[in-house]
């Protein structure tokens, strides 16, 4: 094969990689309006919900609660997006909107500094994988005095590893990217492994030969804790104005999902098509099957997960601990059930 028909294929690659990666991580700018409406009955309250383009799991139980459940009979939706993890932290921290999808780690952040939230449910378990196509690396110990690339920046995969590390493997030089670029190299072959989460991982699986899951972190994190081979990464918290305002709708949508997360549990793929059509663009339905291929279906509510919750803040905001007290106090979390 001549260098350039190499070069040819390179590129080409490259651009289906690109492509697929953008689907989730490039949020559309909806100018300040809602991605969609569900819902019009005009004597029930209207939820604004905050969620991600490119969320996979953390969301399909909350869609399928709203098209097989009765959600929608306690209240109207309206949907926005938020562009990134900056702009959901301002989000938050403004308290714009009633419900909110996103990370545990950046709810109790914003929690802290006097967000108006409580934390509603865990939706978000296993997300993080070390992927490489090289045959020598068999796990995250191959990286001992070397360099691992990862993306997003600041990714919380990078804070657990380092806290559960082994002896050899504590030394590993962990290069932030973002997305799209890490893709880029990886199907140049000039980063041959890295630690990516979901939806990525399906794409790059199916983009770059040879790529191989060589570890997971959750699969880490269980060993190390003694819980589960999960960590509650994900979920829906609440506006605390708008659960005192409408407890009856709030427990209404927690109970609904977990319900959703047990009736999907043992066939996840049931829920793919419950996804509004609106979501396509972000997360289009071959990959989201793939992806639950690695991944869970189950909800749990925040104060049932307290316990995991707290042990995982814990890893991830060290400089918070106090062994003698939550991390978190009880009206961090909504406990009317």
């Amino acid at each position: 094969m001549s260098a350039l028909y190499k070069k040819i294929i390179a590129t080409v690659l490259v651009l289906a990689v690109l492509g697929a990666v953008g689907a989730y991580l490039t949020i559309k700018d909806d100018g300040g309006g809602f991605l969609l409406s569900v819902g019009n009955n005009p004597e029930l309250p209207t939820i604004t919900f905050y969620t991600s383009g490119g969320a996979t799991t953390p969301q399909l139980p909350f869609w399928w609660a709203v098209r097989h459940g009765s959600i929608l009979e306690h209240c109207n939706l309206r949907v926005k997006i938020w562009k990134n993890l900056d702009d959901l932290r301002g989000v938050l921290l403004a308290g714009k909107g009633d419900l909110w999808l996103g990370h545990t780690e950046g709810f109790a952040q914003a929690a802290l500094k006097d967000a108006p939230l409580r934390m509603l449910v865990v939706s978000g378990w296993r997300k993080f994988y070390l992927l490489s196509t090289n045959q020598e690396h068999t796990g995250f110990a191959s990286f001992q005095n070397r360099e691992l690339a990862f993306t997003p920046v600041g990714s919380p995969a990078v804070t657990i590893m380092k806290a559960i590390a082994g002896p050899d493997e504590n030394n590993i030089h962990f290069k932030p990217f973002e997305a799209k670029q890490l893709s880029m190299l990886m199907i140049k072959g000039e980063v041959d492994a890295a630690l990516v989460p979901e939806p990525l991982v399906t794409v790059l699986l199916s983009k770059v030969e040879g790529l191989q899951i060589i570890d997971s972190v959750e699969e880490r994190y269980g060993i190390k804790t003694g819980h589960p081979s999960r960590m509650p990464i994900a979920g829906l918290a609440v506006h605390t104005k708008t659960a005192e305002k409408h407890p009856d709708i709030i427990r209404a949508i927690a109970k609904e999902m977990i319900k959703a997360g047990q009736e999907l549990q043992n066939d996840p793929h049931r829920a793919i098509n419950a996804l509004p059509e609106e979501f396509a663009s972000f997360i289009p339905a071959k990959m989201v099957k793939k992806s639950l291929t690695r991944d869970i279906i189950l909800v749990k509510s925040a104060m049932d997960a307290r316990e995991e919750i707290e042990d995982y803040l814990h890893i991830l905001m060290p400089e918070r601990k106090n062994p003698a007290a939550m991390l978190l106090p009880d009206d961090c979390y909504f406990q009317e059930y």
